[in-house]
């Protein structure tokens, strides 16, 4: 098993400066300040923060909210021919898009386009949210199935489709718990080549179903061994979880997939590459994929 760190540079996102449990970011030409747990350090330039155009206040998650210095539209972000409209929320510090996970964007690309198998391979991204990865693996050569249980998350990555040109791209759009949605598949007779996860710590279904993390998890990767492809390409799972970690992540697939032949598996951090202070850890990941 190898333990990787994975940085993400794209011209459309910069990670300009953290500390103090902050982070200076760039969205297209936005500057930015939202709260970062992870930023443990003091901020390496301190002058280049009063250059932000708007920042999102969290304190004690009870009232969050956004200030602007400046008038400002929400920008649309490219990487590599996707685009995602970006939204400031009240509510949340997300703004639609996770810049830390375009290692993960190039990764499924680059399978689809390598895929040596007869047709198009299939992808399924369950916790797809703007849509990503399913993007990524639809402009790579997938038919990808996008799940998600908010419909305003799912309406907003068909926007984002739309606006990378690819329209007619082979996606299936479901809203619905990804555990549920797994299990019909799984009696259906459904099978996919490759299976993204990124799922929350804690969440709701769109019929208020329960999501716990480490409760749930194990039950959905069961499930989700039984609905990989005979020749499967790979399983890849993102977590943004604070009590996790990779190695730990890895045993969870080592345990559901360990069994299936020609399985490498892989663990690290994502992080984000900072132009001016300390690099920033965002999440953990686990992968196992297979020589087909």
């Amino acid at each position: 098993m190898n333990i990787e760190i994975l940085n993400s540079q794209w011209s459309d996102y910069e990670l300009i400066d953290s500390g103090d449990r902050l982070k200076l970011e760039r969205f297209g030409d936005v500057i930015v300040i939202r709260s970062e747990p992870k930023a443990w350090w003091k901020p390496s330039s301190p002058e280049l923060w009063k250059n932000a155009h708007a920042k999102h206040f969290d304190e004690e998650k009870k009232n969050t909210y956004w200030q602007f210095y400046k008038k400002i539209p929400a920008p649309i972000m490219d990487w590599e021919s996707i685009k995602f409209r970006t939204k400031f929320m009240d509510g949340t510090k997300h703004l639609g898009v996770f810049p830390e996970q375009s290692p993960h964007w190039q990764f499924i690309k680059d399978s689809a386009k390598n895929y040596k198998g007869e047709g198009k391979p299939k992808l399924l991204n369950l916790f797809g949210y703007t849509g990503g990865a399913t993007l990524a693996g639809a402009k790579g050569g997938f038919f990808a199935t996008h799940v998600d249980a908010s419909k305003p998350s799912v309406d907003w990555a068909r926007k984002n489709q739309e606006e990378s040109g690819l329209a007619n791209a082979p996606i299936r759009w479901i809203v619905d718990d990804a555990l549920k949605f797994a299990k019909r598949e799984e009696r259906r007779g459904s099978v996919y080549d490759a299976i993204v996860l990124d799922p929350p710590a804690f969440g709701r279904g769109p019929r208020n179903e329960l999501w716990k993390l480490e409760k749930m998890l194990p039950e959905l990767l069961d499930v989700c061994s039984k609905i990989l492809s005979k020749k499967p390409m790979f399983v890849l799972m993102t977590l943004y979880s604070i009590e996790a970690s990779s190695i730990m992540a890895s045993n969870m697939l080592m345990q559901y997939f360990g069994n299936r032949k020609n399985a490498k598996f892989e663990c690290g951090e994502l992080a984000i590459k900072s132009s001016k202070g300390f690099d920033l850890p965002l999440s953990i990941y686990a992968k196992v994929s297979f020589d087909i």
